[in-house]
């Protein structure tokens, strides 16, 4: 666990952020997390299966967290562009703004895959879906996002 917490502490407070938008609720989601896997680990585990269980634990965590804020809070973000296909370019603000407009499923994926550079198939894992389903679903909310940015 030293190891995951080593290597991947960057990743785990970007992901919270995601959903929190706050750095001292996003530092509680990512306490709270390792005390939940702490108090769940299975001994045996092994470390590529440790990670994708751990981050299924932070992800619901955070997403809990989020939704007992009830409140967006977007201002904290740092306002970073963000080139699009169409050579337009839009604000991390603003996606994430239009990100608040797909279904949560949805949207965790395209945060997980593009926000975070998970692998299609290290989604499915943490989300606990089968690939082709985090494929169909990538391709349906990618669809909807260029619907609303048009």
């Amino acid at each position: 666990m030293k190891q995951l917490i080593e290597n991947e502490y960057d990743k785990m407070f970007q992901i919270t952020m995601n959903y929190v938008h706050n750095k001292e609720e996003a530092l509680d989601v990512i306490q709270d997390s390792f005390y939940k896997a702490l108090n769940n680990f299975e001994k045996g585990i092994e470390i590529e299966q440790f990670s994708a269980w751990f981050y299924r634990i932070l992800i619901r965590t955070a997403i809990d967290a989020w939704r007992k804020q009830k409140r967006n809070n977007w201002s904290q973000l740092d306002e970073k562009l963000i080139l699009g296909e169409s050579s337009m370019s839009y604000s991390i603000t603003e996606l994430y703004a239009v990100l608040e407009k797909i279904d949560s499923p949805e949207k965790e994926i395209l945060i997980l895959h593009f926000f975070e550079g998970f692998r299609l198939k290290e989604i499915a894992e943490i989300l606990e879906l089968n690939e082709n389903t985090v494929k169909t679903k990538m391709y349906r909310s990618l669809n909807q996002l260029r619907k609303i940015l048009q």
